[in-house]
């Protein structure tokens, strides 16, 4: 275990500090609420799926309490694309898909805890990637560019925690 000392100088005082990094301190086990977990590669995992649990779940419950709503801002926002006819269908899809991807990975946020496993996680993230690549093709085929730009964010963050599955 390596230890590194940093001294720092305030005149008239000078003073070491200790520093260690989390691998020293903790080693390769990591603990979240008492669960212990393989490391900080699962913390990572449990943390980008409660947050995408978050947005997606919301959006989804959006949907359908404002159902109204949502159709009247699809209607204009695709009133000079091909899609215009398939507005209803295109919100019931992504509606499913929204909350079934997030269900998904709060499911696999309770099931990382009880069986210390990101399996759920991981096909919760597939079916997030899935839907924000039809809101992406949606933006674009609508020419709202800066509306498929701010998709970009959450599919990396998307891409990352699928890649730290393996």
């Amino acid at each position: 275990m390596k230890k590194y000392i940093y001294c720092v100088y305030l005149l008239p005082f000078t003073t070491a500090l200790t520093a260690q990094s989390v691998l020293d301190k903790y080693g390769d086990r990591i603990e979240l609420l008492g669960v212990p977990f393989r490391g900080p590669m699962e913390l990572c995992q449990i943390l980008i799926a409660i947050f995408l649990f978050i947005a997606f779940f919301q959006s989804g419950l959006d949907k359908i309490i404002d159902k109204k709503g949502n159709l009247e801002f699809l209607t204009i926002h695709f009133e000079n694309s091909p899609l215009i006819k398939l507005i209803p269908f295109m919100l019931l899809v992504l509606t499913f898909l929204e909350l079934t991807g997030s269900l998904m990975l709060g499911y696999g946020v309770y099931y990382a805890f009880t069986s210390r496993s990101t399996l759920w996680i991981f096909y919760g993230l597939v079916v997030i990637a899935i839907t924000i690549i039809f809101l992406f093709a949606g933006q674009r085929i609508a020419k709202d560019y800066l509306g498929a730009a701010d998709l970009v964010p959450y599919f990396i963050l998307i891409m990352l925690g699928i890649m730290s599955m393996y």
